[in-house]
């Protein structure tokens, strides 16, 4: 079940896209029912990448049972990000993973393991 969340400081009027987008990705490239993803993009003006709000960028944070690949979803998703959110400098987007095991991650009222 991954868990996904974009925050970012670059404004867009496209979020809602953004987050299906990263959802289809993300079912894709880690080979999981997208039915058990949940995105969730959140924009924050306030966030300093490279000590600057004025600096475009996003810290992008994946939970999930197992995660695959993890450079090719990394790369994907940093592309994807940069095009959708147009930040031009892709330093400034940061990803952190975690493989959660199964018995920590629930859905419909019950743990996977």
């Amino acid at each position: 079940m991954p868990f996904l969340t974009v925050y970012t400081n670059a404004e867009s009027k496209n979020l809602t896209q953004t987050a299906e987008e990263v959802s289809h990705l993300t079912a894709q490239i880690l080979h999981k029912p997208e039915r058990y993803v949940v995105a969730n993009v959140i924009h924050n003006p306030n966030m300093a990448f490279g000590g600057s709000v004025a600096n475009k960028g996003a810290l992008v944070e994946l939970k999930s049972i197992g995660l695959g690949d993890k450079d090719k979803y990394v790369a994907e998703l940093t592309t994807l990000l940069a095009k959708s959110l147009n930040i031009p400098n892709t330093q400034y987007i940061a990803v952190s993973l975690t493989d959660m095991p199964m018995a920590y991650a629930a859905c419909g009222g019950r743990t996977f393991g």
